[in-house]
């Protein structure tokens, strides 16, 4: 059996799906009796492997240039580009021509489609346009989570029996480890050295930054509030709502942290994770934070509650009030600090890359 599986997301700077990605298959590579895989990439640079044996070809044009070939052309075949496939995976909601082989596709979340006012424009137009079709063309939909399932079915008209949840995991660097030396690392690599609250993802309008601000400027706390994640669309104003909530001096922006490695020690120092979001396909930090034992607070809205389990306080993530009280109640309170980190190890074994690979590739082998 010949697979091929899209790699573009491995081309610049990793985020959500790219990681995916990444571990998704490094995970596949490691399975027994493994299929021949092979990569296909578009765009100006080169996807970035780390060592990973996988033989790809890329077409050196712009992604969004080709995704036009794609939709007007249907052309070139992707399986033909590759020399032929049984199974070809689109793991960023859009599904390429073929000539034979059949296609997987997958949607980790439907938000521009829900709240096309929390995404960018940039994405809302050409996913809006395409995304049933492709969804219905797809012989085998993989969503990340019941909740997404759910959206893909009622927005997408897409027979349920068609869309499985395969879970993601967290990566095996996110880890307990001494405090002490996290508060180090946090201290020599962003000068830290107060007690703080914790937000770990791309600023965007979604992830409720704003209703985060207005409840930490709240909290009666010595903490200080780290956001750690690069600038997404439409987040030019938070800086400025620091300002006006008078907590500027209180919060960290630290922009993308291109140190993969300062993350465990992130959520190792924090007294509390906190992830008020109004929509997630998964939630990975969530996962993140309690795999390194860290409490976290998050908002009780679309997978989140599916992916932190009973380990996790949940609020809504219209009540800046509530969040406020969460964040006293949990970094206040030692005895339930502890129990939430107990919960919140267990929750995150639950989740592993090497299960998702091994139902993705189950799910490849039904459709040969």
């Amino acid at each position: 059996m010949r697979i091929g599986i899209e790699i573009t997301p491995l081309s610049g700077a990793l985020t959500g799906v790219g990681y995916y990605v990444r571990h998704l298959l490094a995970e596949l590579l490691r399975q027994p009796d493994a299929p021949d895989y092979r990569g296909f990439a578009s765009g100006v640079n080169n996807p970035q492997l780390s060592g990973l044996p996988l033989p790809y070809r890329r077409i050196p044009v712009p992604t969004r240039l080709l995704y036009k070939c794609w939709d007007i052309a249907q052309r070139p075949h992707v399986d033909a580009l590759l020399g032929g496939v049984d199974v070809f995976h689109a793991v960023n909601y859009v599904l390429p021509p073929v000539r034979s082989a059949r296609r997987v596709l997958s949607i980790h979340d439907l938000c521009f489609l829900r709240h096309p006012e929390w995404a960018s424009p940039k994405i809302v137009k050409p996913f809006q346009r395409n995304i049933k079709r492709h969804a219905n063309q797809a012989d085998k939909i993989i969503a990340c989570s019941e909740a997404t399932r759910q959206n893909i079915v009622s927005l997408l008209e897409v027979p349920p029996e068609r869309v499985q949840v395969i879970y993601d995991a967290a990566d095996i660097i996110f880890h307990p480890i001494k405090r002490e030396l996290a508060q180090e690392h946090v201290f020599e690599a962003l000068g830290i050295d107060a007690p703080y609250l914790l937000f770990v993802g791309t600023c965007e309008p979604r992830k409720n930054i704003e209703g985060l601000l207005t409840a930490f400027a709240q909290a009666d706390l010595p903490h200080r509030l780290v956001i750690a994640g690069g600038s997404g669309w439409n987040t030019h104003s938070l800086a400025e709502r620091a300002v006006s909530l008078n907590v500027a001096d209180r919060v960290l922006f630290t922009g993308y942290l291109h140190e993969r490695s300062l993350f465990p020690a992130l959520y190792n120092a924090a007294d509390a994770f906190v992830f008020p979001s109004w929509h997630e396909g998964f939630g990975m930090p969530v996962l993140e934070a309690m795999a390194c034992g860290c409490p976290v607070i998050a908002s009780d809205a679309t997978s989140l509650p599916e992916v932190g389990g009973t380990a996790a306080h949940y609020v809504a993530p219209d009540d800046a009030e509530a969040l406020t009280q969460a964040m006293q109640e949990v970094t206040s309170n030692p005895e339930l600090q502890k129990d939430m980190r107990e919960q919140g190890l267990q929750q995150a074994k639950r989740f592993s890359w090497s299960k998702c690979a091994e139902e993705t590739l189950a799910c490849y082998r039904s459709l040969v």
